[in-house]
């Protein structure tokens, strides 16, 4: 009976493109749709959010299109952002709170002195001490202190699923399974052949690496020349036309699309709609600061 990880590499074969670039853009899908539908309060993982301070810039934003076009709405993101809004909020204040006294008292204390006359350097060293230490305890505290849970998440499975792989290539049929797939993209292709228990796996990956990419120098050699004016009248070909975009695939891995809007348009689109507020009306109208 085939084991579950062995299932998902071979369905994963049938599929466009890298499969281990698909696996992991399918881990992190559950993960979100897992996070948006049960567990946007659940203690523990709200706890690793605030350590984490929320998701780094990729998964934040494919969140918040994850939401939009799967329930066309935002409040699992709003529920999260509000307590880590609140969070980054409360230490900047608090921030505020500790530097305001300090600073007074480092004023008042130089009264009276010159630097001529510290002649050690101590005073120069309290003033770099004093001026440093605050900022330091804000950036301590604005820090992450654990990585984005989507890509510990992603990253565990595309582990587990580029040992499998490497381990299946000793089976007959699931090299078979594998060769007819469209192969690993070069920075999957890396990690694999790093993987290879020996010379004779690391050969046969980069022979099946080697048949595959060959056609697609020839196409991208077709595609370049067919752009030449001379050339403009011979038929373009499906396969060629496509081939810068297979090209970049192989090079950087699948592109992880969360759906129809990309996250840029709908920040552009929030922007839009924040400008519209009437503080920020006010001020970029000059009656107030300059929003940028």
């Amino acid at each position: 009976m085939m084991d579950l990880i062995t299932l998902d590499l071979v369905l994963a074969f049938r599929e466009a493109g890298c499969p281990l670039c698909r696996l992991r853009s399918d881990s992190v899908r559950r993960y979100l749709f897992h996070l948006l539908y049960e567990n946007v309060t659940d203690g523990p993982t709200r706890l690793h959010l605030a350590r984490a301070q929320g998701f780094c810039p990729d998964h934040a934003w494919q969140l918040q299109a994850f939401e939009h076009i799967h329930w066309q709405d935002g409040l699992g993101v709003g529920i999260i952002y509000e307590d880590l809004t609140g969070m980054v909020l409360g230490t900047l204040r608090e921030y505020l709170a500790r530097t305001s006294r300090p600073l007074r008292r480092a004023r008042t204390s130089l009264r009276g002195r010159t630097f001529g006359r510290d002649r050690s350097g101590r005073l120069g060293r309290w003033l770099a001490g004093r001026a440093l230490a605050p900022a330091q305890w804000l950036l301590t505290r604005l820090a992450p202190a654990q990585r984005c849970p989507v890509c510990e998440t992603a990253d565990q499975s595309e582990e587990g699923h580029l040992a499998w792989l490497v381990r299946g290539i000793t089976d007959t049929e699931f090299r078979k399974q594998y060769v007819a797939s469209d192969g690993l993209c070069l920075p999957h292709l890396r990690r694999a052949l790093a993987c290879a228990e020996d010379e004779e796996a690391a050969r046969w990956l980069a022979q099946v690496a080697v048949d595959k990419l060959a056609p697609l120098a020839a196409d991208l050699a077709q595609y370049t020349r067919k752009h030449a004016w001379q050339n403009r009248d011979e038929p373009k070909h499906p396969w060629e036309q496509a081939a810068w975009i297979r090209a970049v695939a192989f090079f950087a891995g699948e592109s992880d699309d969360a759906g129809d809007e990309s996250p840029g348009q709908a920040r552009e689109r929030a922007l839009a709609d924040y400008r519209t507020r009437p503080e920020v009306v006010a001020e970029s109208t000059g009656n107030g600061r300059q929003c940028r």
